[in-house]
């Protein structure tokens, strides 16, 4: 069974076998299970890793805030100069 474009993102396709010797299933429960299947295959990103790029971009966001608030005040006091 192939499974085209699966949700995960990091895969164009999966090519999945049926084991020879179990019970046959139908068409629809096959793709079903063959995609749950790859689905568990993605990587998942941990908890420390999005907390961590959580951090960089409040950090880059307050920077990027101080800086405006800096051209400001430069403008505002370099016109009375």
């Amino acid at each position: 069974m192939e499974i085209k474009s699966p949700a995960n993102g990091y895969f164009e396709r999966a090519v999945l076998y049926l084991r020879a010797g179990r019970p046959p299933i139908g068409g629809r429960e096959a793709k079903r299970l063959a995609e749950d299947y790859v689905a568990q295959l993605e990587p998942r990103e941990s908890g420390e890793h999005r907390s961590m790029r959580l951090a960089v971009t409040v950090l880059s966001m307050s920077l990027a805030l101080s800086l405006t608030a800096l051209a400001a005040v430069l403008v505002i006091f370099g016109a009375r100069a």
